[in-house]
């Protein structure tokens, strides 16, 4: 598979010695691990993902980490895994779009020559109730299969305190528009809850009409 460009969004904790911090809701830590884990609407557990801060480098105006990130199905099989970027350049975290396909598109791409285009989505690091945050963009394209998904009128909503099996976290709330389009086009809506030092602890994703179709929670962090 042929990546233009892909960064991904993680949950880290712990800033490393001697750098300077980019942005108070990712602080880093060589070797820190986490794990989130995924619900479906009856709280029946979907998968899981484990990943690793595998190296970090202060960069002029921020850093650059390195993640293993592993993918588990609902029966703990490992499913997918890989080695990826995170950067923040003056307060920007740039946030992985990938995020956005479903596993099992994913799995259906790997072997696939495909090119992946994306218009990243950024965390600001002055989030602010009432602050509308850019939108993001990535399209998948290939042979046979093409696909686009847009996340669209980004917005932080309020202050909520969310309890998950990793602690007790006072987070910003922000809400936003899912659509994604492959031979036919899917709308949803989902929030995230992201909490300064340990970023998104929890994430849920609504359909159309607002009913709740799954979440994502924190659930250890080392």
């Amino acid at each position: 598979m042929k990546r233009v460009f892909v960064i991904l969004i993680v949950i880290i904790l712990s800033f490393g010695k001697g750098f300077t911090q980019c942005n108070p809701f990712y602080n880093l830590k060589e070797g820190s691990k986490w794990e989130l884990t995924s619900y479906n609407a009856k709280d029946k557990v979907t998968g899981r993902q484990v990943n690793e801060l595998r190296s970090l480098e202060e960069s002029s105006n921020g850093w650059v980490a390195t993640i293993y990130f592993q993918s588990f199905d609902k029966k703990d099989d490992l499913v997918y895994e890989k080695e990826v970027e995170l950067e923040c350049e003056d307060g920007i975290i740039k946030m992985d779009m990938e995020r956005f396909i479903p596993e099992e598109s994913l799995q259906a791409f790997k072997d696939m020559n495909m090119t992946v285009e994306v218009d990243n989505l950024e965390w600001p690091s002055d989030l602010s109730v009432g602050k509308t945050l850019d939108d993001g963009a990535i399209t998948l394209s290939g042979d046979f299969l093409n696909m686009k998904v847009d996340v669209t009128d980004r917005r932080v909503e309020n202050k909520e305190k969310i309890t998950t099996p990793a602690g007790t976290f006072d987070t910003f709330k922000v809400s936003y528009n899912v659509k994604m389009k492959m031979m036919m086009s899917r709308e949803s809506k989902a929030i995230d809850y992201i909490a300064e030092d340990v970023g998104i602890v929890r994430s849920e994703s609504y359909n159309g009409n607002g009913k709740l179709m799954g979440y994502t929670l924190l659930t250890k962090h080392e």
